[in-house]
Order: C-alpha cells, then sequence, then structure tokens
C-alpha cells in the first residue's frame, strides 16, 4: 500500500481526484491537505511515497513544498498538477526532481496515469531481489556477531534441536560441525599488568587469543567468544583421528587429547605471562560435550573458577574434579532462569511453561525447600514475577487475588510441588490479565475512532487525523482496526456518511447539496456520485422513494 497526498489550494480538485482515486482499484491510501504548509504539516507525521500538488498555491508553493518533503522523505515521487502551461515552470519543476507534470486542462487520463507511473517507479526501486541482495551483504558484515551471539545462546542453554543447530551452523558460516562433540576451554586474566590501561584491556584480551590460536589452530577447529565476567571461551574439535593411536579405543584416544590440552595450555600459560606480562588461569573439559549437554557442562567448568582451587592465581585445571549429579544439573537450569522474564514479556506461553515445568523438575522433591537451590530459584521466581506485575501496574489487582505471604515467603509452602502449583496459578493470571488488557485497549481504540467518525462527518476523517486522535500511527491504527472488526475504517466512514445521509433526506428538509455538506462533500455532484455508488439511487430518487411509502 502506498500513500498520496493530494495538494490544491481549489477544494474542489482535492475532493475530485481524492474521491477518482479512492475508487480505482491501486494500491493507494488517498490524504488531502489544502494549501503548501498543511501538506507540509501531514508529511512531517507522516511518510508520503507519491505527492501530486499543484505549483501555484500561497505562502508555500509546490516547488517549495517539494524541496521540503525530499528532504524530509527522499525516496517520494512528486508531480506537479498545475493550470500553466509554462515551459519555465516545467523546467524548474523537473529540475527539481519531479517524475512527472500534469496540467489540469488535460482531464483525469493523464494524472492517473502520472501516479500509476510514480508507483511503478516506487516498486522498481526496492524489489524482492534487490533487498535480498543488501541483506546478504550486511549479514556478511554482522556474522561475526551473530556467531559470537548463538553460540552464547547455546552455551547459556537456549534450546535447540539437532536440525536447528545444523541450519544455524550453515546459515552462520560457524566453521564446527553441528553434530560432532566440542571441547571447551575457560580463560581468565588474574591480574593485568601495571601499566594497562582500561582501553588497553580489549587489545591484550584479544592477544591472548591470538596465543591461544596459535598453539591451538593446527590441531584443532575452534571458535573464540566472551563469557560471563570477562572470561575467554573455546570451542573447539580436535581434527577427526587426531588424537586416536593405532589399535587403541575411543578411551585412550579421549585420554591422549586431554593429555595435550593440558600440556598445551601449559604452554599459552607462560607465553601469556611471558609477551604479554599477563597472569592467565585456564580450564578445561575433560571430554568433548555434546551440544546437547554443552551447557550443563560449561556451568560445571565456570563454578572451577568460583570455588577451591579455582579462587587461586594462575590455575589450570580440568572438570575431572567436579561431580556429575543433579545438583549440578539443577544449577545449570537457574542460568536460564531469567529467561522466563523474557517469554513472559514476549507473551510466549508455550515456551514459559516448558522452560518453568523443567526448571521445576530439575530440583526434584528436596528434603527441604528453605535452603540451597530451591530457595535460591523461588526467590529469583519471586523477583521475576513482582517486576512483572509492576510493569503491567497490576500487583494490587493480583495480590488481592492470591496468597500473598506465598509470593515473599518460601517457608508458606509446605512442598516443592506446592510452590510449583502456586507459581503457575500465577501466571495463568498474569497471561489471562494481559490478554484481557490487549483487548481492553483495542475495543477503546475502535469505540473512541466510530464516536469521532459519527460525530465530524462534515470534516476530516483521513486516516492521519483519525491517528492523531487516538496517539496510534496510521498504519498501524488501519491494521489494529481491520483485526478488530474485519474491515478497514474507509469502510465504516462510508457506512456512516450513508447512513447519516439517508437520515437528513428522509427527516429533513434541506436541500440535496446542504446533506451532502452535511457529511463532508462540498460539492453536490461529488456527493450524488458518492451516494449512488453507495445505494444505486440519487439523493433526490432515495427521497423520492421513501415519500411513496
Amino acid at each position: 500500500m502506498y500513500r498520496l497526498l493530494i495538494v490544491d489550494d481549489e477544494p474542489i480538485i482535492v475532493e475530485g481526484l481524492s474521491e477518482l482515486f479512492q475508487q480505482m482499484d491501486l494500491p493507494l491510501e488517498v490524504y488531502q491537505a489544502y494549501d503548501g504548509q498543511e501538506a507540509l504539516d501531514i508529511t512531517r507525521k507522516l511518510r508520503m511515497d507519491i505527492v501530486l500538488t499543484d505549483i501555484e498555491m500561497p505562502e508555500l508553493n509546490g516547488i517549495e513544498l517539494q524541496r521540503e518533503v525530499i528532504r524530509l522523505w527522499p525516496r517520494c515521487k512528486v508531480i506537479f498538477l498545475t493550470g500553466y502551461n509554462d515551459f519555465d515552470y516545467i523546467q524548474t519543476s523537473i529540475r527539481a526532481g519531479a517524475v512527472d507534470y500534469v496540467l489540469k486542462t488535460e482531464g483525469d487520463s493523464p494524472i492517473v496515469a502520472a501516479v500509476v507511473k510514480a508507483i511503478s517507479a516506487i516498486s522498481e526501486e526496492v524489489t524482492y531481489d534487490q533487498l535480498i541482495s543488501n541483506a546478504r551483504s550486511q549479514l556478511k558484515l554482522a556474522l561475526p556477531t551473530l556467531r559470537k551471539e548463538y553460540l552464547t545462546a547455546l552455551l547459556q542453554g537456549e534450546p535447540a534441536s539437532r536440525k536447528s543447530r545444523e541450519e544455524q551452523f550453515a546459515e552462520l558460516s560457524i566453521p564446527l560441525d553441528a553434530n560432532r562433540p566440542v571441547v571447551v576451554a575457560v580463560g581468565r586474566i588474574d591480574r593485568w599488568r601495571d601499566d594497562a590501561a582500561i582501553n588497553d584491556k580489549p587489545l591484550f584480551t584479544y592477544s591472548v587469543h591470538n596465543i591461544f590460536e596459535e598453539f591451538f589452530a593446527q590441531e584443532f577447529t575452534l571458535v573464540h567468544l566472551s563469557g560471563e565476567h570477562n572470561r575467554l571461551v573455546w570451542l573447539m574439535q580436535p581434527e577427526p583421528g587426531k588424537f586416536a593411536a593405532s589399535g587403541t579405543g575411543a578411551q585412550l584416544e579421549t585420554e591422549n587429547l586431554h593429555s595435550y590440552m593440558l600440556g598445551t595450555l601449559e604452554s599459552v600459560q607462560m607465553a601469556c605471562s611471558q609477551y604479554l606480562k599477563l597472569v592467565c588461569s585456564f580450564v578445561v573439559s575433560s571430554e568433548p560435550y555434546d551440544w546437547e549437554s554443552l551447557s550443563v557442562k560449561y556451568d560445571r567448568l565456570s563454578l572451577l573458577f568460583e570455588r577451591g582451587l579455582g579462587l587461586g592465581s594462575e590455575m589450570l585445571l580440568s572438570d575431572e574434579r567436579t561431580g556429575t549429579g543433579r545438583y549440578e544439573q539443577a544449577r545449570s537450569k537457574i542460568k536460564r532462569i531469567r529467561l522466563l522474564d523474557h517469554y513472559l514479556v514476549q507473551k510466549d506461553k508455550d515456551k514459559f511453561y516448558a522452560l518453568f515445568d523443567e526448571i521445576m523438575d530439575a530440583v526434584g522433591e528436596p528434603p527441604s525447600i528453605q535452603s540451597g537451590l530451591p530457595l535460591e530459584i523461588f526467590y529469583e521466581l519471586t523477583a521475576i514475577y513482582i517486576s512483572h506485575m509492576n510493569r503491567l501496574e497490576v500487583f494490587a489487582t493480583l495480590i488481592g487475588r492470591i496468597d500473598a505471604a506465598k509470593l515473599f515467603a518460601v517457608h508458606e509452602h509446605a512442598s516443592w510441588r506446592e510452590v510449583g502449583s502456586f507459581f503457575r496459578g500465577l501466571t495463568d493470571q498474569l497471561f489471562a490479565l494481559m490478554t484481557d488488557e490487549n483487548e481492553q485497549e483495542t475495543n477503546e481504540v475502535v469505540d473512541r475512532i466510530h464516536e469521532y467518525v459519527e460525530g465530524n462527518l462534515e470534516g476530516d476523517l483521513s486516516l492521519n487525523r483519525l491517528s492523531e486522535h487516538v496517539y496510534l500511527t496510521p498504519f498501524y491504527l488501519s491494521r489494529l482496526y481491520k483485526q478488530k472488526t474485519g474491515h478497514s475504517i474507509s469502510d465504516y466512514i462510508t457506512t456512516a456518511r450513508v447512513d447519516k445521509a439517508k437520515q437528513l433526506l428522509g427527516e429533513t428538509p434541506l436541500k440535496i447539496h446542504e446533506v451532502g455538506m452535511r457529511i463532508g462533500y462540498d460539492s453536490a455532484s461529488y456527493f450524488t456520485r458518492f451516494f449512488k455508488k453507495a445505494t444505486l439511487l440519487t439523493p433526490q430518487e432515495f427521497r423520492d422513494s421513501l415519500k411513496k411509502k
């Protein structure tokens, strides 16, 4: 759909052309302005695709208007409409960038042809192939960032099926194999050199990665990204069969790989100290991880930095020192708990409940819910729900419907199962309130539009004016109205005007042209054409038909 603005200081021309284009099967939203300044005010608020304007107008003429419109909307096509067959005007308008020039005396056909030509020019400028080509060019520039964002999401536990992972790896040109296990190494800079300024730290961090890559790139395919707390993360896959000794099994191959990783990381550590004067620590997986378990395993590695030997400096550890029990699996779920807030904001009920059940099930039925992971998850959930209730301004409403003590204190619940049931019930109410709020606001917008139209049938009922009345953009208002009612705003305006005209014709002695003016038509001929198109009768024929009854 394209937007056409018709501008002329003669109302009869504006209204006639507006009606002409509204009756045609063209992808146009038609707007009206009765002088250059009014047209400029409209274009400052609303993007225009085509402006059909008179040249000779008081205060702001067509060429001055065009200059301002093109400054606001460079892609807009301007067609000049004038009664002057003057070469100087034609030359000036063409130099200013007009796509066409039509004399008023030539009639409707050349004007329609000029608008159709402008529509064609716009569609040719932005073709599907061009958009895809430009997107591909931009994507190449953004690939490094997109790769890191996707891999970071996998580390944080974002679920991904094998098929979707394969597709994303191919689309983002990730050099790793989506179906082969991956080795994970995590690094930390324990102490910066004394002369390192804040601006130098990204450079030194990148230098650590360069050293790491120099030692490992020959034997591994690897990708580097940034982890939480400024940690360095490498996802790595060895060349197939590289660490298998002749006649040995998978277990020995894993041991060979692990020994190589630890030994080479010692070299990386020494090089960072010698060449960069940086003290670094590293942890590494004792075996390759499947992509499905990557998040849980990555959490195990990260925990090594936070306890025991990991609290020291210049350490080198593997996850052989950690357990793999239910606690570690449940621990990993907490990292994803903030996604629940995201799913609430997005109103994605299915994803919310899938993750919620996963988190609650990971804890199982603990002997106590007042310590450890249950306690941590409970108050994480409480913070999420309170924040969301405040954003929606429904805190007071919901607190009155639930047992508030159970939201604020874990000891108010008899079991972890009861905790899950409580938060599930609260979630159901939140989603219901969001749905009700959306429905209520939509109804209010539609009601306000109807009220305004019925009270201003003789005035400005352009989409731009209506959108200002309800504080929405014209495009969004048009779409919202049609989604709610099943028909367009212009259809409703037409029906309202016809109904009002019928009432006035049947109940008042007003003359035909006076009835037309009451519903927004200053010209009796245009009103007659409008009414006959809607009812198949002229206004006079309709009035006469009522007298016969």
